[in-house]
Parts: C-alpha cells; sequence; structure tokens
C-alpha cells in the first residue's frame, strides 16, 4: 500500500488543479445555485482562485452579483473550494454541458468506494484532531476517489510520471508534457 503522504501529495496535487476545480464545480453547480439558476447559468473557468461564471442574460447576471456573498458560502459547503473571486459574465450557456453534469453527478453518487478506499480514507484521516475537519477531509477524499474511478471507466490514463489522469493518446498528461519540454530546452 502507498505511503499516506504519497497518496495526500497525490489528492492535493489533484485538488489544487484548475481544471479538477472547475469539474467540481460544474458537477455541484445545480446543488450550488438551483434548478432555475442552472439552467442559465455556467462556470466557465476558474484560475488563480477566481471562478469565472457565465448567465444567459443580464437580469441573470445581476441576480448572480446580487446573491455574491452566498455563492461564495455554497461553493465552499459543496466543493470545499474558497474562491478568491467570483467574475460573472454574460454569454452562452450550452444546455447540454447541465445536463451532461447531471448525469456524471448521478454516476458519482452510485459508485462504491471498496474496502482498501474506505480504509485509506480512514487512515488518512485519522491523524486530523478538529472531527469538522476530519470529515470535511474524508469528504474531499471520498469524491477523488470517486471521480478518479470514474475517470477510469471512462477512458482515462494515468500518467507515468506523476499518476494524474488524463485523456489523450500521448504518454505523459499535459501538465508532465510542459515540464518535460522545459527540462529538455533547458540542458
Amino acid at each position: 500500500m502507498e505511503p499516506v503522504r504519497n497518496v495526500l501529495e497525490q489528492i492535493v496535487g489533484q485538488l489544487a488543479s484548475p481544471e479538477w476545480l472547475k469539474n467540481v464545480l460544474k458537477l455541484k453547480w445545480r446543488q450550488i445555485v438551483g434548478d432555475q439558476l442552472a439552467k442559465r447559468t455556467q462556470v466557465r473557468h476558474v484560475k488563480d482562485g477566481v471562478v469565472t461564471v457565465v448567465a444567459s442574460n443580464p437580469a441573470v447576471a445581476n441576480e448572480l452579483q446580487y446573491r455574491k456573498d452566498e455563492l461564495r458560502r455554497r461553493i465552499r459547503e459543496a466543493a470545499q473550494f474558497e474562491p478568491l473571486d467570483i467574475r460573472i459574465r454574460i454569454g452562452v450557456v450550452q444546455p447540454e454541458e447541465a445536463v451532461r453534469a447531471q448525469r456524471i453527478e448521478q454516476e458519482l453518487s452510485r459508485l462504491v468506494l471498496s474496502p482498501r478506499e474506505k480504509s485509506l480514507i480512514e487512515q488518512t484521516v485519522a491523524p486530523i484532531q478538529d472531527p469538522e475537519l476530519k470529515e470535511k477531509v474524508a469528504r474531499v477524499f471520498e469524491q477523488f476517489l470517486r471521480l478518479s474511478q470514474w475517470k477510469r471507466r471512462h477512458g482515462f490514463k494515468e500518467c507515468p510520471r506523476c499518476k494524474a489522469l488524463y485523456r489523450g493518446p500521448r504518454t505523459y498528461c499535459p501538465v508532465c508534457r510542459i515540464e518535460l519540454r522545459r527540462l529538455v530546452h533547458h540542458n
């Protein structure tokens, strides 16, 4: 079994990824904003702690602006992520993306963790003294393991260098390819 520290480092690396945060927010968007706003809004980007949301029209954008503090709190509760800011833009909202995100969220909720994965979560959170923090870390870890399981079932590969799951024909994930290119150019 991998040492807990290695697993935690891998999780932190995945969780720190803006792409991962964007995907989590997309999956949980309906839960965060409710059915009516979910149909008219969409998470577009997460970069440097700033979440960019697209609203279908000015009235919806205004409502989101008015509810920004509540939105920030709901994002924190649903995704265990505290956005530095939420920027709202008016643009085209892709309805099929919301339906797809809802389907993926349902698939994720039906995935069952193995006894080994449950044990790994318990071992990881055991040293944490604060019960609230312990429970949140366990939830995030469980989310991560379910998402990893889902990705494997849907054709994602594991990068041999960093163990991140990614799609594509290349041997390494996009991040490792960039780092390897930099190493080659520096030598």
